[in-house]
């Protein structure tokens, strides 16, 4: 009798501590980040990083830098090094960064980028990344030599999670298997998940070009519904990072940038009451609320860091307040006697290339309409990505009188259809947010 009750008793032992290791899964950690309620996050996105090493500032490169959307390709290591200082300096908690950390996929920029990163968490300062859409078996990993592109090692999952296991893969609460995900205990009323969104090749190879769309697979988000569904069970709040975006923040730049199954997912978040969600990908500074199910889900879109005027984030997270500011780098660097303006007028030169060529297509040839109407083109554009297009109907009318505007109305319809959709934000302020949940 005394041996059955033994068994017994160890048999239930062994079903308890069974359940214990496999209700926990496979990495993840009782303890939480932080036992402090109030913390401060910076995110940033997109900053597209290249190491030196991949160009030697030849025709190649020249002609990559032309066609690279306004983003500032020279000066990277030391402008990203002069935010690290400022990091350092202010001591946030975290820094989190929503994908696109590399041009194309680049496996020696990762690892470059990963070394400056470094400094921030050997004072202390943790560091949570996610790929982007640019950043894993990127068939445009490229070096530039003079006048050539020469292929280069591109980034592979299994690089991805070796390269940046300091920076979430290696510290996280929780991963989910089938992708690049993980989640994070942060504190005793917050989880962080952090959303591998991106689309790969089913042969595991690289692409020939980056797929700019993304999407939740099932197996993924069957285990996102079990991360929502311990912090419900915690009383905790969810906040969400990923790359990709829940939203249509421009509807000319939709297609590619939103979730395939966006709709869906936004379903799964009203359900778990997940009340905010980072993402980036669209290289424009941009906040949205829209109201599913009587909840009220944000989306906040981290403009990119490799364009003017590298804006980032600052988040005072503290019970349930939730305060978000949008800064500027203003990096001082050596080389460049005014860095924050050179990145604004290379950014404004891209918006300008973008007019002249809509309008002499068009068939426009007066050289002055054309300096005109592309200058306005420039600053336009400008104001979009920087998040600065919250305006008033007043404001608006002012704009559509200036003869840039006139000229392009007359021209281009392509144009002009482009710039009625940035020209104003009609929903919120898309640099400052402050809420209680």
């Amino acid at each position: 009798m005394k041996k059955k009750i033994g068994f017994i008793l160890f048999s239930i032992l062994v079903i308890v501590l069974l359940i214990i290791y496999f209700g926990k899964g496979k990495g993840q950690v009782e303890e939480t980040l932080f036992k402090k309620e109030a913390i401060e996050f910076w995110v940033i996105s997109d900053p597209h990083y290249i190491d030196k090493s991949l160009t030697d500032s030849g025709s190649a490169f020249k002609k990559i830098k032309e066609t690279a959307a306004g983003k500032e390709l020279d000066y990277q290591k030391e402008s990203f090094q002069a935010f690290i200082n400022k990091a350092i300096e202010k001591k946030p908690d975290m820094l989190i960064i929503t994908g696109d950390l590399t041009l194309n996929g680049e496996k020696i920029s990762a690892e470059k980028l990963a070394g400056l990163l470094k400094q921030l968490t050997n004072k202390g300062i943790n560091v949570f990344v996610i790929p982007g859409n640019h950043d894993v078996n990127d068939g445009w990993a490229r070096k530039f030599v003079e006048d050539k592109q020469e292929k280069t090692e591109a980034i592979s999952i299994a690089d991805f999670k070796e390269i940046f296991a300091d920076f979430g893969y290696g510290n996280a609460t929780n991963y989910d298997k089938n992708s690049l995900s993980y989640s994070v205990a942060v504190n005793q009323q917050y989880n962080f998940l952090f959303l591998d969104s991106n689309i790969y090749p089913e042969d595991k190879e690289p692409r020939s070009r980056p797929n700019t769309g993304g999407t939740i697979r099932g197996k993924t988000m069957r285990w996102i519904k079990t991360q929502l569904d311990i912090a419900k069970q915690e009383n905790k709040k969810t906040l969400v990072f990923m790359h990709h975006n829940i939203y249509a923040h421009n509807k000319l730049l939709s297609s590619g940038f939103v979730l395939n199954n966006a709709d869906e997912f936004k379903q799964v978040l009203a359900d778990y009451q997940v009340p905010i969600v980072f993402s980036g990908h669209i290289h424009a500074q941009d906040i949205m609320t829209e109201t599913i199910n009587n909840q009220k889900i944000t989306e906040i879109v981290s403009s990119s860091f490799s364009i003017a005027p590298q804006g980032y984030g600052i988040v005072k997270l503290d019970g349930d307040s939730f305060d978000y500011q949008k800064k500027e780098n203003n990096a001082a660097i050596s080389k460049i006697e005014n860095y924050p303006q050179y990145i604004k007028e290379l950014f404004i030169d891209d918006g300008k290339r973008l007019g002249y060529s809509q309008l002499i297509d068009a068939g426009l040839s007066d050289s002055e309409k054309l300096d005109t109407a592309a200058e306005f083109v420039g600053q336009v554009n400008y104001r979009f990505f920087s998040g600065n297009d919250f305006i008033t109907d007043e404001e608006v009318a002012k704009i559509k009188a200036e003869s840039g505007y006139q000229i392009i109305a007359e021209n281009s319809k392509f144009l002009k259809e482009y710039i009625d959709s940035i020209i104003q934000d009609k929903n919120q302020d898309d640099n400052r947010l402050k809420i209680q949940f």
